[in-house]
């Protein structure tokens, strides 16, 4: 989870470095998460950007931040490989992330100092409801600019991470984030800001709106195996017996 912080980060740094370097431009964000019906879940990431910052990045924005941290990911982390495209006037780069299983009632497992999972069950007799909640502990411009402060100056030896830290609101402040989940399960309640169905909802952001203040919340009801079963064991029991009974009374 720690390198997957640093690829958020050196993608920012990347972004906000190029903001410096020529003033202006187009850029944004999407990413599409679809949770499966085995626990484990993908996540495909894109990115957009003109052809004025493309003459910085010539179409490698995203390939460079993949190519500095995906050897030393997480084993329940996998990359696929980077498609790289043209949609109307924009440059695009997409990868699909794939995570192992997680099972629901673990998810808060993978909290850290960065941001919070807070879960919560409703437990009934043959469905549960769970209500899942991710929040950022800081926002996501001061956790950008700490890591700027910490890390830049001191490995590079330059200015740049000072003029990138002051600058780091204005410069990718804007920048749009559009995320889409899909689940394999009816959401019953949610904070997002559009539900396209049942299953699919969407968040639309921007960088400055990644903060502690905003959250984003998914309610879903799943099975209770073990009460079905439980009542199915007993249905079957009440069908034997009553079968044993009338057999009996038809013997008398």
């Amino acid at each position: 989870m720690g390198k997957l912080k640093k690829y958020i980060f050196v993608l920012f740094l990347m972004m906000s470095t190029v903001f410096i370097l020529i003033g202006c431009g187009e850029i944004k964000l999407s990413s599409d998460t679809s949770i499966n019906i085995d626990g484990t879940s993908d996540t495909k990431i894109k990115i957009y950007y003109d052809d004025t910052i493309n003459k910085l990045v010539d179409n490698d924005l995203l390939s460079k931040v993949i190519d500095e941290v995906k050897d030393d990911m997480p084993d329940k982390i996998h990359f696929g490989e980077i498609t790289k495209s043209k949609e109307g006037d924009l440059n695009t780069e997409e990868i699909n992330i794939s995570t192992d299983k997680v099972e629901i009632n673990e998810v808060s497992n993978l909290s850290n100092n960065y941001f919070s999972i807070i879960e919560e069950k409703d437990k009934g007799l043959f469905t549960n409801e769970y209500k899942v909640t991710l929040k950022l502990n800081d926002s996501a411009i001061d956790i950008i600019s700490y890591y700027i402060n910490s890390n830049i100056n001191n490995n590079i030896g330059l200015n740049l991470g000072n003029l990138v830290n002051r600058n780091i609101s204005n410069l990718i402040g804007d920048v749009p984030v559009d995320l889409s989940i899909s689940t394999p399960v009816k959401i019953v309640d949610t904070n997002s800001n559009e539900i396209v169905n049942d299953k699919t909802i969407k968040y639309y952001y921007t960088i400055n709106d990644l903060n502690e203040n905003n959250s984003i919340m998914i309610g879903i009801k799943v099975p209770n195996i073990q009460n079905i079963v439980i009542m199915l064991v007993i249905i079957v029991l009440i069908i034997i017996v009553a079968i044993i009974y009338y057999i009996k009374r038809r013997r008398k």
